[in-house]
């Protein structure tokens, strides 16, 4: 049988779910105070989770807050801009705040009463810690009694004398308070709530849960350990170091292939070939000159790559060798990534191909429909190289349930979701306060969670496995929403087996339908590109033609006009004589012309085709920068 903790967390989540939520829902209102606490601007989610650490002690996933801020923006003033969110007018106050100094009263008016009725039992307690401690030990096991004594007004059972004294004690001191102080009472329920929405924010009980990922190893591809070697930045070493944490505790291997190692070292010798020179670029160039990293701090890691890793937590295992049966179609694969990806090395391109090929050849005989399943997975920061690998194994394998490579961003909330958040760094009565005044619910609420309570423990199936999936179901909220359209009070009646059931059932068909989507729509998107790209390109040769053209008249039209002034010159070099002025002296301009274009000539090599080509030149560059400032179009030579 499954844990209070368990019971009442898989209670509260299960409602939540039926009434189109899900787990992320209960940050929400941290999010949302932090914000209005503290306004910050730009709103990122690296700022936010150090907030939310700051002002609650809780630690969620950079990553995980940028989803819940994504969902807020959709419903209040908060707009993404250039990669961060700005607040563009007045956000909710969820009052957290406020409701937590209330809440903060009533656990202190429970726990000096708790420790002032300990004065007449054989072993008192001294200090508040100790009767918060034993408040939380009596709830862990008995806050369903209590909390059915509040709706239902039953009475709370007689704890006999073979359990723990404190445990006893507190029993004792909640029967004295239903039967004599009933106000007090009031403010136990505070407790009783506080301590069950706790258990369903931080999951303790998933510390029980099986490792999920046991005997599952996550590749991860270079750009990713460059990442985790700091080259790029804390923040991104940070969130790697964090995804990596989050697979351990789950029971995964980290690794890497040695082919990626091999990249890696390269890329770091890459880069320090390039750190000090004046057009060097690249993320490690730059990181490294924001830093102050040099050529030879870069030398030293390229050689301690091995070690680095090994502390990290990354194994390095040897690329899988090509074996026909198990091999991918190459030749389509590398289309499909020159599709999605644009690709400056042509070797890095060959290493993401072997990296694929080789998830194709550990997965060997597999047909995996979860991440739990799969022996092996790609780690990738690149989507658009996750998606190519996806879209190939759609179309041209038998693997359509999981794909060979994953993106962090994606994994690092699949991880997280299934993990406990941990005790925040926050005494636990702050915690329970805060807990409450976060998440409380209505009186209706509590009755629909005491009623999924029973239904659970009729069952007796439900353990922390099912807490686990059902937390890191990102389909349960579709699946139950559209069962319930969202209302209270139309609370389905599916059992929770049969809402995992159903939910794992529905992940392949969901995640296929929304990366078809997105496949659709980005060939359209590519198509739009290209159409423009070739009208652009049809428009630039028609005005660079016409140009041309002209600026060809221009120079023939010199070069006629100097061929005619030869001409003259050479007949009056014959001594012709003409009785008309004007020819005379036209006779007369040509043999100066022809003296001094022979004299050109001798001196600086000038002949007529030379001047006529550089008259055509700077007449097209005339024409083209005319009819660039007409029709906004850079003309270049096609």
């Amino acid at each position: 049988m499954a844990s209070v903790e368990t019971l009442t967390s898989l209670a509260i989540l299960k409602v939540n779910i039926d009434q189109g939520g899900d787990y992320l829902d209960y940050l929400r209102p941290f999010i949302l105070q932090v914000l209005v606490d503290q306004k910050p601007d730009p709103v990122t989610d690296v700022a936010v989770r150090d907030l939310i650490r700051a002002q609650f002690g809780l630690e969620i996933p950079a990553r995980t807050v940028q989803i819940v801020l994504k969902r807020i923006s959709r419903q209040y003033p908060l707009k993404r801009e250039i990669g961060v969110y700005r607040i563009t007018g007045t956000l909710p106050n969820p009052g957290v705040g406020v409701q937590k100094a209330q809440a903060e009263r009533h656990i202190e008016a429970v726990v000096s009463g708790l420790m002032e009725f300990s004065k007449d039992s054989g072993k008192p307690l001294s200090t508040a810690d100790e009767a918060v401690a034993a408040l939380c030990g009596f709830l862990g096991e008995f806050s369903i009694p209590c909390l059915r004594a509040y709706l239902c007004g039953t009475a709370i059972p007689t704890v006999e004398g073979k359990e723990h004294s404190q445990i006893v004690l507190v029993s004792d001191y909640v029967l004295h308070l239903q039967r004599a102080e009933p106000n007090r009472f009031d403010s136990l329920l505070v407790v009783v709530q506080g301590h069950m929405l706790a258990n369903a924010l931080l999951c303790p009980d998933l510390q029980q849960a099986p490792k999920s990922y046991k005997g599952v190893t996550f590749f991860l591809d270079t750009p990713l350990l460059v990442q985790q070697l700091g080259l790029e930045g804390d923040s991104k070493k940070a969130a790697v170091d964090e995804l990596i944490r989050l697979l351990h505790n789950l029971g995964a291997t980290v690794a890497t292939f040695s082919h990626s190692r091999e990249e890696l070292e390269g890329v770091i010798r890459g880069a320090a070939d390039h750190v000090n020179v004046v057009d060097g670029r690249g993320s490690i160039v730059m990181q490294a000159r924001r830093s102050g990293t040099t050529k030879s701090d870069l030398l030293v890691l390229a050689g301690r790559i091995d070690e680095r890793l090994v502390e990290a937590g990354i194994g390095v295992q040897e690329t899988p060798p090509y074996i026909a049966e198990f091999q991918i179609d190459e030749n389509i694969f590398e289309k499909l990534l020159e599709d999605e990806v644009a690709y400056f090395n042509p070797r890095a391109r060959e290493f993401d191909i072997n990296s694929v090929r080789s998830i194709y050849v550990l997965r060997a005989k597999t047909s995996p429909s979860t991440v739990e399943q799969c022996r092996a997975v790609l780690v990738s920061s690149n989507s658009a190289f996750a998606r190519a690998a996806y879209n190939y194994g759609q179309n041209h394998e038998e693997w359509r349930d999981v794909s060979s490579v994953i993106t962090d961003f994606s994994l690092a909330n699949m991880a997280w979701l299934k993990a406990p958040m941990g005790a925040p760094s926050l005494p636990t009565s702050e915690v329970l306060a805060f807990s409450y005044a976060a998440l409380q619910p209505s009186k209706e609420l509590l009755d629909k969670y005491l009623v999924e309570i029973d239904k659970l423990q009729k069952q007796g199936r439900i353990g922390e496995r099912d807490h686990q999936l059902l937390r890191s179901s990102t389909l349960a909220q579709d699946e139950l929403m559209h069962l319930t359209m969202g209302e209270e009070s139309a609370l389905t009646e599916a059992t929770v087996t049969e809402t995992l059931r159903r939910v794992t059932n529905e992940i392949k068909k969901e995640e296929s339908e929304k990366l078809s989507a997105e496949r659709t729509a980005h060939c359209e998107t590519q198509q739009a590109l290209a159409r423009e790209r070739l009208a652009k390109s049809r428009m630039q040769e028609r005005l660079f033609w016409s140009c041309r053209r002209r600026a060809r008249w221009c120079a023939r039209g010199l070069f006629g006009a100097v061929l005619l002034v030869l001409v003259l010159g050479i007949i009056a070099g014959f001594g012709v004589r003409v009785q008309t002025p004007v020819v005379g002296w036209a006779l007369m301009f040509g043999s100066a012309f022809l003296a001094l274009a022979g004299l050109g000539n001798l001196v600086v090599g000038v002949s007529l085709k030379n001047l006529c080509d550089s008259v055509e030149a700077h007449c097209l560059a005339y024409f083209l920068r005319n009819e660039a400032k007409v029709s906004g179009i850079d003309l270049e030579a096609p």
